[in-house]
Parts: C-alpha cells; structure tokens; sequence
C-alpha cells in the first residue's frame, strides 16, 4: 500500500501485488491522478497544486519515469535524509495501522474465525483507513513532524529521542 498522511489524514494512492513499485507502475499512477486525490485527501485545505510532498529515498520515486510523471502533476518531492524513519512521519502511522489490524486478527482468532484471504485484507484496510479515529491518528501524526524536525536540529543531526 502506498499513500501518505497530512492534517486532513490519510490519502491511498495505491495499492500494490508486490511489495515493490517500479518507477513505469508508480508513473501511471501519478498520472491517472491517484497521487493528486491522495494529496487533496490528506490535505482538504488545499485545492490544486503545486504539491509538496515528503519522500523516503525509495529508488522508484527518482527514476526517469516518475519524475517526468511529478512534473505533469506539479508534485515536488522533498526527499529525507538516508535511515531517517524518525523524519518520515508516515512511518509512525504505519505502525498505529499495523497494530490495529493486529488486534482484529487477535480478534478473529479469538473468536475461532479462519484467517482472512488478501481481497478481505484488502477492504479491511480500506475500511480501517476510513474511520474517523485513522484520520485523526494522521493529522496527529503529521503534526509531530515540525516538533521532530527541531528536535533533530536542536541535537546537530541525532535522531529524535534518542
């Protein structure tokens, strides 16, 4: 699943078979306006473009392709220092999301229910993504960044809480 979170929460732009994106696969979703949703979702305050978005250094993200495809949709990236997940705030929210889908597996387990397929995952997430509770944990979570990103300065480069 690729997406991204803002004060507005989250917004998907895809999800993915593998767990990787090459850079032809995330071009095409660029421009058949995926990202561009996924910004108005996470940003409802902002209309239009240019976006400005933070990016971990993922290979794919760089290459020919998607940066042709940022262009078209006015999309700049802001790349985070190499092994710097204390930066990508989006990081955070993955591990709020992961542990809420553990505890309903907990649940289903619990309850003697067979593990769900992938297409039932699949909507699980959707709807989890949905709930009020998701787009509070990420407008929370976006929020912490300006905080972490003082912290890091005040400690010369250190990373945050450490």
């Amino acid at each position: 699943m690729w997406g991204g979170i803002g004060p507005g929460g989250f917004g998907l732009v895809m999800f993915h078979a593998y767990k990787k994106v090459n850079q032809d696969e995330w071009a095409k979703a660029v421009d058949s306006g995926s990202l561009t949703r996924a910004c108005k979702a996470a940003r409802p305050d902002r209309a239009q473009g240019p976006w400005r978005i933070l990016a971990d250094n993922e290979s794919f993200l760089t290459a020919p392709a998607s940066r042709a495809a940022h262009r078209r949709a006015r999309v700049n990236l802001w790349q985070i220092p190499p092994r710097s997940p204390d930066l990508n705030p989006v990081e955070k929210y993955w591990a709020w999301l992961r542990c809420r889908l553990r505890a309903m597996d907990m649940a289903d387990l619990r309850a003697k229910r067979p593990a769900i397929q992938r297409t039932a995952l699949k909507a699980r997430v959707q709807a989890l993504l949905r709930t009020d509770k998701a787009r509070t944990v990420a407008a929370a979570t976006f929020k912490t960044l300006r905080k972490t990103c003082a912290e890091v300065i005040q400690k010369r480069g250190a990373a945050a809480r450490s």
